[in-house]
């Protein structure tokens, strides 16, 4: 049986619209991490709730992408190794057909289980390393100690055991000068993608250093940079949020009428803007055992979308100048032929 939502009325079932662009389900599957990285989107309290997704209830997301034809399902956290049926969950899908991906810090159970064979080339479609840096220091002063070790351990299983994976950077000042070492590194380590974050100042990120911030022009300029390199390996790529817009410039497209973008927490508690997840009152889907309902009609996301001008100047991520753009709007480098 899966879990429910306490104290929550279902109403309407909720489907995709017909051509959506909903190419992968993110589910966070365990609040349990074994870091507490500083520019994290997600707040203490999901950190300290305990919260843990059952197998059943995963097992209702898997048949929900094989129903509306989302092809992928990443597995999050917290550190999504962490979970006691985390194994179990990869076959779960990988076993419907579904590519499976996951998002780690590198956690040393995560590369447990690839050395016992439990996961890898057999089940994983692809794997995401958070990996800001070449620096040591850097990267443990930024999600604590061991962490560069961690993930430097992890590429170079990932390489050996033939794993597909990309480097997920946060791009918080104190990194961008050792970015291009960095992608010298992943080019070589046969990465397929380096993805570049803006550190989004939410969660645990809302406490972050003033001086970590880089400003518009400063990230603006590494946008213009990444988006004229033309890389060495025809499957390696570099992608970049594109941060911010040009004076009178509309965002592009929003994940919320568009519905290309699906998080589903622990709970079931559902989102399709991933700039809201810290936010409790955001919520206004779930998912419950195989089906995504609108719990709260006229209320979070729900209410937000009706609100929205065209433009998205209602967007609760936008600055009071008007110039941050979505974070789903990405410019990626040349790729070879």
């Amino acid at each position: 049986m899966a879990q429910r939502l306490l104290g929550t009325a279902f109403h309407d079932v909720v489907r995709p619209p017909l051509g959506h662009g909903l190419t992968s389900v993110d589910v966070y599957v365990t609040s349990q991490c074994n870091r507490r990285c500083t520019y994290c989107f997600l707040p203490s309290e999901f950190f300290t709730s305990g919260a843990r997704m059952s197998l059943d209830a995963f097992s209702g997301v898997v048949t929900w992408c094989l129903r509306h034809g989302v092809g992928e399902i990443t597995l999050l956290g917290g550190e999504p190794s962490l979970h006691p049926s985390f194994a179990e969950m990869v076959a779960a899908a990988s076993g419907q057909g579904l590519d499976v991906r996951v998002v780690t810090n590198g956690a040393r159970r995560f590369r447990r289980l690839m050395e016992d064979g439990v996961v890898g080339p057999d089940n994983l479609s692809r794997v995401a390393v958070s990996l800001d840096t070449l620096d040591e220091n850097v990267q443990d002063g930024l999600r604590g100690p061991g962490a560069w070790r961690d993930a430097m351990d992890t590429v170079r299983l990932l390489g050996r055991q033939g794993v597909l994976f990309d480097i997920n950077v946060t791009g918080v000042r104190s990194v961008l000068g050792g970015l291009d070492a960095l992608i010298r590194f992943a080019d070589e380590a046969g990465c397929r993608r380096v993805n570049v974050h803006w550190p989004s100042t939410i969660g645990l990120g809302r406490e972050l250093a003033a001086e970590q911030i880089p400003d518009p022009m400063e990230w603006l300029d590494l946008v213009t940079v990444i988006s004229k390199r033309a890389e060495t390996r025809p499957d390696l790529f570099v992608e970049i949020e594109r941060g911010f817009l040009a004076e009178g410039e509309p965002l592009a497209e929003c994940a919320l009428p568009v519905f290309s973008n699906l998080q589903i927490l622990p709970d079931g508690r559902a989102y399709r803007c991933g700039l809201l997840v810290d936010q409790v009152g955001m919520a206004s889907l779930a998912m419950q055992d195989d089906q995504l309902l609108l719990t709260r009609p006229g209320s979070g996301e729900d209410l937000l979308e009706a609100t929205m001008s065209p433009a998205c100047s209602s967007c609760p991520a936008m600055s009071a100048d008007g110039r941050r753009a979505c974070i789903y709007d990405k410019v990626s480098s040349v790729r070879l032929a």
